[in-house]
């Protein structure tokens, strides 16, 4: 049986590989809800869409992803860590939640008053330059 084991970045080359790749994909961002708007969706209804596959994504990534490799108690799988009794790891996690809702919401009135184009291009700025920080 073959054995997979997480992959890890170990270059400065990778590293900024991944970093223009999530450049690239939050840059068509604004043209992909713009063509969304003109084809007659609203913008709140593609949040919707996007939310929920946001959801689904981070299900199929933990189930996937997060069980490569054996897990060890240095590096335990994704179903070992949810077996675990880590309140504040659990805590910090649903406090990242509510901060992303929050920012969800932001944007969405953003896109109400100042406009698509706009919000989009600085809300993927501010996530690049805090990302990366």
């Amino acid at each position: 049986m073959l054995q997979l084991e997480m992959y890890l970045l170990e270059s400065k080359a990778g590293a900024i590989v991944c970093v223009l790749l999530a450049l690239f994909f939050l840059g068509t961002w604004p043209a992909i809800l713009t063509l969304l708007e003109r084809r007659g969706r609203l913008p709140q209804h593609t949040y919707l869409y996007y939310s929920l596959t946001n959801f689904l994504a981070a299900l199929f990534i933990a189930f996937t992803v997060g069980e490569i490799g054996k897990s060890t108690p240095s590096e335990p799988n994704f179903l070992a860590q949810l077996a675990q009794d880590n309140w504040p790891s659990v805590l910090f996690a649903m406090g990242g939640g509510v901060v992303l809702s929050l920012g969800n919401l932001a944007s969405q009135y953003a896109f109400a008053f100042v406009g698509l184009s706009i919000t989009e291009v600085i809300t993927a700025s501010i996530t690049v330059v805090i990302g990366i920080n």
